[in-house]
């Protein structure tokens, strides 16, 4: 599980000292910044894992490797791109060994838990969107992974991925068409989701 943090966001106001504070190596500062971006940090790492339980232990490596680089962040500097960083790198680095190769087919992919009703259905459908993201060159995964988080700008996208804007604009526009072609390939049955490159393009 991930460790217990405030959830609640921080006040604008006190950012700079927190930031200042991690910096220094404050672990309760740590906390305060880290807690209103876990469900962020979670949904990044499962939309680039496709497990639940593998997104679960990659976010929590990645709190831990934040935690031990306090020291090389910069407080002048937003903290969430930051964060988002060094989750995508972990999940960059999980993706190119190869244990995760062996894995990474949807045949070994863990599955949800079925349900009933459109609760199950959801599921279902979001389950296998992620599968077949997951198959997707991890480039254009994680692009696609980043621009579906609603509340995240081009530009802390473009930190976090460690790419121009115009760049990522670019992985994004093809990731959305692969992303079209895999859902289409592996579940045609899901004839609606072929448009998902037009109804959201960048």
């Amino acid at each position: 599980m991930l460790p217990p943090m405030h959830a609640d966001a921080a006040d604008p106001g006190a950012l700079p000292d927190l930031q200042r504070r991690f910096a220094d190596g404050d672990t309760e500062a740590f906390g305060a910044l880290v807690g209103p971006h876990l469900d962020l940090l979670y949904t990044v790492c499962l939309r680039m894992m496709g497990s639940p339980a593998e997104a679960e232990d990659v976010a929590q490596e990645a709190l831990c490797r934040a935690l031990d680089r306090c020291r090389s962040y910069d407080p002048a500097r937003p903290f969430r791109p930051w964060l988002l960083t060094i989750a995508l790198n972990e999940c960059r680095s999980r993706l190119r060994s190869t244990w995760w190769r062996r894995v990474l087919g949807l045949d070994a992919r863990q599955e949800e838990p079925a349900g009933e009703g459109r609760g199950a259905e959801g599921r279902d459908l979001d389950r296998k969107v992620r599968a077949a993201l997951a198959t997707l060159p991890p480039l254009y995964r994680e692009a696609v992974a980043l621009f579906h988080l609603d509340d995240l700008s081009y530009e802390e996208m473009a930190t976090a991925s460690e790419a121009s804007v115009p760049a990522l604009k670019q992985r994004v526009r093809r990731g959305l068409v692969l992303l079209e072609e895999a859902v289409a390939r592996l579940y045609p049955d899901l004839l609606e989701m072929r448009t998902v490159s037009r109804r959201y393009e960048p």
